[in-house]
């Protein structure tokens, strides 16, 4: 019964921050620079043609009705078309179409540096102070200190300056392959569904850098909070009563104090989502992946105002989505969080 009344108040809090998200959205369209309604229209129109259209997107009207229409069409997916970046494309199908694909990434990556951070910080907090910890230490501060742009280039410059060319380093897939089929919208798991193996074995020598370089821009984070987590936790009196019973300290780490340390380290992992978010649009550009980075920063650039705002709406949907799922999995693996 704890669980279930958690998961109803968190829901209504992801669902007043998604109509908070909407009236920020709201109040940023309005005050974004230059006017859209002259974008939308041939070069050769008139003041007549701009006022009738300015009429029929209902910016004539009052602010609250203009303010429930917005509301309305965000929720049943009414978002216009775009007059720039694809034109006269429903933003709909844009959103549909090309958030799958970066999803895809961000959620491979941030599996890999969950298990890989969960890992290193275990070694490092098994023995603390060893020649191990010292190096996971090292590195981890320095990958913290470099900008995650500068290690989007590193990836570039280390293919670059390699003899030996293993890995692509621009596109999704291989140019004259096909798309794969399109069923859930995701590449990978279309390509495995149609039967089309060899186009899934492509898509993955294609993402591997990509991914490395998110992967490596989230990992260094969870590392150093499993680390401190498990740190703090042994030093608990039941950890010091497992010691004195004679439990090794990889026993007392894999049947005790892990539980304890996952909802501190699946929160660093929900909390770094949005830097992930931006981090999704550098590596998309740097690697020419499009996707739903790489179609924001071309909406950004040509101000196709329809885009950005379902974009932005769509990725923040997405974030308290996350957040929401984070919880609920916080609140099932520690009780203690269901009843504050």
């Amino acid at each position: 019964m704890g669980l279930l009344k958690h998961t109803i108040r968190r829901l209504l809090i992801s669902l007043i921050s998604i109509f908070g998200l909407i009236i920020i959205i709201f109040i940023l369209s309005r005050a974004l620079p230059g006017d859209p309604i002259w974008f939308r229209l041939p070069s050769k129109a008139t003041w007549d043609d701009y006022y009738a259209e300015r009429a029929r997107l209902g910016l004539d009207k009052p602010v609250l009705y203009q303010l429930m229409v917005f509301i309305s069409d965000l929720l049943t997916g009414n978002w216009g078309f775009s007059y720039v970046v694809a034109k006269d494309a429903d933003v709909w199908w844009l959103v549909a179409f090309y958030l799958p694909r970066s999803l895809e990434v961000m959620i491979i990556s941030m599996l890999l540096a969950i298990g890989l951070g969960i890992l290193f910080g275990k070694v490092s907090a098994k023995r603390p102070n060893s020649f191990w910890d010292y190096i996971i230490r090292v590195m981890t501060y320095f990958i913290m200190s470099i900008p995650a742009f500068v290690i989007i280039v590193f990836f570039i410059l280390l293919y670059v300056n390699t003899p030996f060319k293993i890995f692509p380093l621009y596109g999704y897939k291989t140019i004259y392959y096909p798309d794969p089929t399109y069923i859930t919208g995701f590449p990978l798991i279309d390509s495995i569904l149609a039967g089309q193996l060899y186009l899934f074995f492509d898509l993955v020598w294609h993402l591997i850098i990509p991914i490395s370089a998110m992967m490596i821009i989230q990992m260094v984070a969870i590392i150093r909070q499993t680390r401190s987590s498990l740190l703090e936790i042994i030093q608990m009196d039941f950890i010091r009563t497992a010691k004195a019973k004679g439990l090794s300290n990889r026993k007392i780490i894999k049947k005790h104090a892990m539980k304890l340390a996952m909802p501190p380290i699946i929160t660093i992992s929900a909390m770094g989502f949005p830097v992930v978010l931006g981090g999704m649009i550098a590596v998309e550009v740097a690697y020419h992946f499009v996707g739903i980075g790489y179609m924001f920063r071309e909406a950004m650039k040509f101000k196709d105002y329809s885009v950005i705002i379902a974009f932005i709406f769509m990725l923040g949907v997405v974030v308290i989505s996350f957040n929401f799922i984070t919880d609920i999995i916080n609140g099932f693996l520690d009780p203690r969080i269901r009843f504050k």
